[in-house]
């Protein structure tokens, strides 16, 4: 039953990730409602930094429907959902620290 409930909770969560992520890669700027609280590592957004983060969200949604899968799959597959779910993190890690890095250099 546990499982279940966490698999889920990674299926949400990681949708969640891959349409934000798909959605901020095809603009130019964040949605306005979004609040300053929410944007606290940015100084200046530019529509690179806006897709950096948006690719940033991509990789890690992709990195945790990966993991959700790996339950459900044979063990080779579920092997090679985890190497997908490790390189997925690091790269939207990388991409977000250096989205953060620009928009922070932009300012100066």
């Amino acid at each position: 039953m546990a499982m279940y409930l966490v698999m889920t909770a990674a299926f949400v969560l990681g949708g969640v990730l891959l349409g934000v992520g798909l959605y901020l890669t095809r603009q130019d700027d964040f949605p306005s409602w979004w609040q300053a609280w929410m944007l606290w590592p940015l100084i200046e957004v530019t529509p690179r930094v806006t897709h950096l983060q948006g690719w940033a969200a991509v990789a890690l949604g992709v990195s945790v429907l990966a993991i959700g899968f790996t339950p459900v799959v044979p063990e080779i597959l579920g092997g090679l959902f985890v190497l997908i779910a490790m390189v997925g993190y690091l790269t939207g890690a990388a991409l977000f620290l250096y989205g953060t890095y620009l928009s922070r250099r932009v300012a100066r």
